[in-house]
């Protein structure tokens, strides 16, 4: 019988999320599974909740085959030979996190990361939904903020997205300016899932570049929208994906009509970023507040430094000296909002929908003795080194 562990989420800044709620947990153990769920007292379901569900709760997963968790494992909690499932954060060779993969071969554990477990090229597993509405209310709340035009309260407070979805049909947004979502994929729906519940208008692409509004409105560009090839030649999606370095930004068209910008698109280190930093110098840079959900560090937006937290979300971005300062600082600064934990803001709400799909897609694979090709392609490190798919990571960890 396999045994899985549900671990504490130990990583700072903490992370109230779990991989499996308490009912979820139930329905694994009744179709034959050995799980257990370690103590915590930040998890978003407590452990007396699990308790209710047949759930035993331990101190220790020493004896778990299988242990799942959602933020990365610090290092010193890492247990030799076990085979672990989180979100690693080192594919694009995060610098902040060279330390852990370098543990995890010295250790021999498995680390298989949600965000490589994919189908027909697309990702199977992941927040996505609820880290675009998170991101995308947040957003307007810098805006706000930064504007003194209107006031929303904290995410968090509404607790349950069911709760923000009964309150935001009283909140009425009068004020005029633009919203530039970047990205159409689980992220970006979420993000404009948000939007529609304000009743802020979606137009096309034309009409946001040349017309003028006397009340919010949005725009979603697909890749065809803000990137395209740099000779000129026709656009092939394709070849875009396999082949980036041909390609070049076609954002600036854009930037002299965008207030606040969402970037809620996947970004690949060998793609273009959407716009070079010596840009935002440029008169035509009108963003005021950028929504960075994808928060890649000096990535696609290169003015996101670092990443913020649920408590302490915004920081700014000064044009003149390219340093960040405190938020709301100075009305010329650009306002950036890059939590890497957005879908925390909705707890219970996101963890039930991420436990969902680990159920569907990912717990009979494990339970299954044929070999898993998505569990394989997802497999970063195994019996101390990395795996020949993740190879090119070893000039990352020397």
């Amino acid at each position: 019988m396999i045994k899985i562990g549900i671990i504490k989420e130990n990583k700072i800044p903490t992370d109230n999320r779990t991989p499996l709620t308490p009912k979820q947990a139930e329905k694994i153990k009744n179709n034959g599974m050995d799980i257990v769920c370690q103590t915590s007292d930040i998890r978003c379901f407590s452990d007396i909740e699990y308790k209710k569900y047949n759930i035993k709760i331990v101190d220790s997963l020493d004896d778990r085959d299988i242990i799942f968790g959602i933020k990365e494992v610090p290092i010193k909690n890492l247990i030799k030979n076990k085979t672990y499932f989180f979100f690693s954060h080192t594919i694009k060779k995060q610098p902040q996190n060279e330390k852990l993969l370098k543990e995890g071969i010295k250790k021999k554990i498995k680390l298989i990361d949600y965000e490589c477990l994919t189908e027909n090229n697309l990702r199977i597993i992941a927040f996505g939904k609820y880290a675009g509405i998170a991101g995308s209310y947040n957003s307007l709340l810098a805006y706000g903020i930064k504007t003194k035009k209107f006031y929303l309260k904290s995410l968090s407070k509404f607790k349950a997205y069911k709760n923000l979805k009964n309150k935001i049909k009283n909140i009425k947004i009068n004020e005029a300016f633009k919203i530039l979502i970047i990205g159409n994929g689980k992220v970006a729906n979420g993000a404009t899932e948000l939007l529609n519940l304000l009743k802020i208008k979606k137009i096309n692409t034309s009409n946001y570049i040349n017309k003028e509004y006397s009340y919010p409105v949005y725009c979603q560009l697909e890749v065809t929208d803000y990137m395209k090839k740099s000779d000129d030649t026709s656009f092939v999606e394709n070849e875009y994906f396999n082949n980036p370095k041909l390609f070049k930004s076609n954002f600036y068209k854009y930037s002299n009509a965008t207030d606040i910008l969402i970037n809620a698109a996947y970004w690949d280190p060998k793609s273009p970023k959407l716009f070079e930093e010596n840009f935002i110098i440029n008169k035509n840079f009108k963003t005021k507040v950028i929504g960075d959900i994808s928060c890649d560090i000096n990535g696609a937006i290169p003015c996101t430094k670092r990443s913020s937290t649920i408590k302490d979300p915004f920081y700014d971005y000064n044009t003149k000296t390219k340093n960040i300062e405190k938020a709301f600082n100075n009305k010329s600064n650009i306002t950036i909002m890059a939590v890497d934990n957005l879908p925390s803001e909705l707890p219970k709400d996101s963890s039930k929908f991420f436990g969902e799909i680990l159920i569907k897609k990912i717990i009979p694979l494990i339970a299954s003795t044929k070999k898993s090709n998505i569990i394989e392609n997802a497999t970063i490190i195994k019996n101390g080194r990395l795996t020949p798919k993740y190879d090119y990571l070893a000039n990352y960890i020397k």
